[in-house]
């Protein structure tokens, strides 16, 4: 399935409200926030894909998973509770990982085996500048090549270890009224299908 096939599978509603928005296509002399360029001059922002409970979040997972392969690299950023570790546990679920994903905060790194492996990393202290482990202490620049890696608390840390990824960010709303949303962004040659 390509990247394509999974931005077609996201929720009508949110695409036609992307869209009404003005969300989907900004040629603007300066990009909205957030915006990235699709082909020179056009920008274009995430959908963000509304998250109504675990399940969806989950679901939207497993509905990434089927474009990924070992050497995919995603990061997700979001506050405390916004889904992370349950979108990855979708990612996990749909590519037949044995064993429970579990959020490897205490340890830095997961290890699951599988038909295509992942790999599930949380980068919060990694991010605390008083820390003393780097990414070179944890040796993902080998294991991404085997694995599709997953890094929790990611973005600004972990960029240099690929040229292409897809960022999710996972955004709760204080009300409590709102849906949890995920923006999708693809980044590099590898999905350069969009």
């Amino acid at each position: 399935m390509t990247w394509s096939h999974v931005a077609a599978a996201l929720t009508q509603d949110a695409l036609a409200e992307a869209a009404a928005a003005g969300a989907l296509d900004v040629r603007a002399p300066v990009p909205a926030p957030g915006a990235h360029e699709v082909v020179p001059g056009e920008h274009a922002l995430p959908v963000a894909v509304p998250l109504e409970d675990a399940q969806a979040t989950r679901a939207l997972g497993a509905r990434l998973a089927a474009s990924l392969r070992p050497g995919d690299l995603l990061v997700l950023s979001g506050p405390l509770g916004a889904g992370k570790t349950t979108l990855t546990q979708g990612l996990g679920e749909a590519l037949g990982v044995r064993g429970r994903v579990t959020s490897p905060t205490f340890v830095l790194a997961r290890a699951h085996r599988g038909p295509v492996p992942l790999l599930h990393v949380d980068a919060y202290r990694l991010r605390d500048a008083g820390s003393h482990l780097d990414l070179d202490d944890l040796g993902l620049d080998a294991a991404l090549e085997d694995a599709v890696t997953v890094v929790e608390w990611g973005e600004g840390v972990v960029e240099g270890l690929a040229d292409s990824r897809l960022h999710v960010e996972l955004a709760r709303p204080d009300d409590d009224g709102a849906p949890r949303t995920a923006r999708v962004r693809a980044v590099g040659p590898r999905w350069a299908v969009l």
